[in-house]
């Protein structure tokens, strides 16, 4: 991110001596700087206050290098300029993908840029229809325009070259039409449903306690496309049919299922997906205990080994990654109960999340036990609103002679 910064702050300077260079002689010249795209590529490629800093201090470069003059009050009218425009456009661009809405939505912002000119050019009527008026407002409409195009284009040339994972790349790759997403679509549609599910839980919670709530839907989206080789053997996708691990070895049947999440990390890696995200599939289980075959085969062997029976990690190692290894979990077991009260909802949360502190699975991810409180409730109200209790209404054939009756 200090390099996209480094780049995009060096090559704005540079522009700014080229255009002072080829008409050093024109004081309305720093108009037709594009400083608008600096700040929205700042914004988007490194964070928004940083952009909000960074615009400062590239107002005052900029007003030192193209003042033509000792004057103090040029020098404030160039940095205000500067400063205005490139605030205005961190607030004014919220999406920077689609050209269309782009250039729509640079019109506020070129109206700035007139009213700005007139206000520091104009001081009589003769000034508003003088030449160097004109001019200068056609450099001021022209810089956003250069701008636009600076964005669109320089956009993602670092967002691929630096492989930033920017909120526009988390948007694509949300998009349900992603290959990867109609795969566990068709082959697992059950562990679609689940992810969704988790998706929804994990950016309430993360959004919640201060993290990246799209970077966690977006990798909960992903987390368990390992399942769609073998989706038959995880019981989301098994309805109507036998569970096939009823045939099967205990360590058999973990060994196919402590393999879903470096499986579905390969084939992401497979297709570019971000390292974000491949981190957080293989991560959403830690080091955890597949206590189900673990507890069965200890009883065909009480001397087997529980390592055997564990993910071999590693733990999460982010808050996200966390969220969405205490989602993941929490989905699963809720839905295993039928018609659960908000009590037992509760219940279950607490008892995940406790599980996990204590098997060391949040060691590295940074949460604070202030943290895990607001999960739990951000978990909670999630829950509670998709459980809650519902009106029901009497049966079609029953109500129909009341309803005749009535007519």
């Amino acid at each position: 991110m200090s390099l996209a910064n480094t780049l995009l702050s060096g090559g704005m300077v540079l522009l700014m001596g080229a255009i002072y260079a080829f008409g050093p002689n024109i004081e309305t010249l720093y108009y037709l700087i594009p400083i608008a795209a600096h700040a929205v590529l700042i914004t988007y490629l490194v964070h928004e206050r940083f952009a909000l800093v960074s615009s400062v201090l590239m107002a005052i470069i900029g007003a030192n290098l193209l003042t033509l003059s000792s004057d103090f009050n040029q020098f404030v009218f160039v940095f205000i300029y500067f400063l205005f425009s490139q605030w205005f456009a961190i607030f004014l661009y919220d999406f920077i993908t689609d050209r269309i809405s782009l250039f729509k939505t640079s019109l506020p912002l070129i109206v700035l840029h007139i009213a700005i000119v007139i206000t520091f050019e104009v001081r009589s009527f003769d000034d508003l229809i003088s030449i160097d008026t004109v001019i200068a407002i056609a450099f001021a409409v022209l810089s956003i325009f250069v701008s636009a195009v600076l964005i669109l284009g320089l956009f993602p040339l670092f967002e691929a070259g630096l492989n930033l994972l920017t909120e526009s790349k988390l948007l694509s790759l949300a998009n349900p039409n992603h290959p990867l997403l109609k795969q566990i679509l068709v082959e697992s549609p059950g562990t679609y449903h689940h992810s969704v599910m988790v998706a929804n839980l994990s950016e309430s919670a993360c959004e919640a306690i201060g993290a990246n709530g799209l970077l966690a839907r977006v990798a909960a989206y992903y987390h368990d496309i390992g399942k769609s080789f073998q989706p038959h053997y995880f019981i989301e996708n098994q309805q109507n049919i036998s569970n096939p691990h009823d045939e099967l070895d205990p360590k058999v049947s973990a060994e196919i299922i402590l393999k879903h999440p470096y499986e579905g990390a390969a084939i992401l890696r497979e297709y570019g997906l971000p390292d974000e995200i491949i981190d957080m599939t293989e991560q959403h289980h830690g080091t955890t205990l597949l206590k189900y075959f673990y507890y069965q085969e200890k009883e065909k062997d009480p001397d087997v080994r529980e390592g055997q029976f564990r993910y071999k990690g590693p733990i999460p190692q982010s808050k996200e990654s966390a969220v969405i290894n205490i989602c993941d979990s929490v989905e699963a077991a809720v839905r295993s109960k039928s018609n659960p009260t908000l009590e037992e909802i509760r219940q279950v949360v607490r008892a995940i999340i406790h599980d996990r502190l204590t098997d060391g699975q949040l060691d590295d991810s940074q949460l604070t036990l202030k943290d895990l409180r607001v999960i739990e409730e951000s978990i909670c109200d999630m829950l509670n609103g998709i459980f809650h209790s519902r009106i029901e209404y009497p049966d079609l054939k029953e109500s129909q002679p009341a309803r005749e009756d009535s007519s």
